[in-house]
């Protein structure tokens, strides 16, 4: 029968190599988390790389209040191009809606919410931050909405018809891609982000 002692090298080398396994169990397992927390940091931290080679900026949860008019934006980018307001559908479910309608779905197994249509919503908030910029005498500032479905690639399902960019977060980036976004139209990156701070 053979010995099954072993010697204390042979212990800690076993004891590292679990230790390891289990530490690249956790790294997956965040990695592939479907937190929606997560979710929209990981649009957050691809805008802010996309920004920082070109010195654009990213503005993250962005609230504006002006004359009674509230919106909230969970991304801007901020180009020479322009401007790109961003919401971010970060939960890792089934998306139903259309561009029109009032009120768009979300499914998570037999579970179903209603939600206010994020491009309603965004293009009201765009109307606000027209009106931010007329007052303090900012003009021709190009301005896009886009709703990104930010939540796990393989558990996030979209169901939604609409001509506006509606879009996941890996077309996000595809999307960044296009001449659109290397076009100079003398925007002030850094004042037009300090305006919408200020609000």
């Amino acid at each position: 029968m053979p010995n099954w002692n072993l010697s204390n090298e042979a212990t800690l080398a076993v004891g590292l190599t679990a230790t390891a396994l289990v530490l690249l169990l956790i790294l997956w397992l965040i990695r592939r988390s479907t937190n929606p927390k997560v979710c929209r940091r990981k649009v957050t931290a691809l805008l802010k790389r996309y920004a920082g080679i070109r010195q654009f900026k990213v503005l993250a949860d962005l609230n504006l209040e002006y004359e009674g008019k509230k919106a909230h934006f969970d991304q801007v980018l901020i180009g020479f191009y322009g401007i790109s307001f961003i919401t971010c559908l970060s939960e890792s479910v089934a998306y139903y809606g259309q561009e029109q309608d009032e009120k768009w779905s979300r499914v998570d197994g037999s579970k179903k919410e209603y939600f206010p249509n994020p491009l309603i919503a965004g293009e009201k908030g765009i109307d606000t931050v027209r009106q931010i910029f007329s007052k303090n005498q900012v003009y021709n500032i190009q301005m896009e909405h886009l709703v990104v479905f930010a939540g796990a690639r393989k558990k996030t399902e979209v169901y939604v018809k609409a001509s506006a960019p509606v879009l996941k977060r890996k077309e996000l980036q595809q999307l960044l891609g296009r001449v659109k976004y290397q076009k100079d139209n003398s925007v002030d990156v850094d004042q037009l982000a300090a305006l919408l701070e200020k609000y």
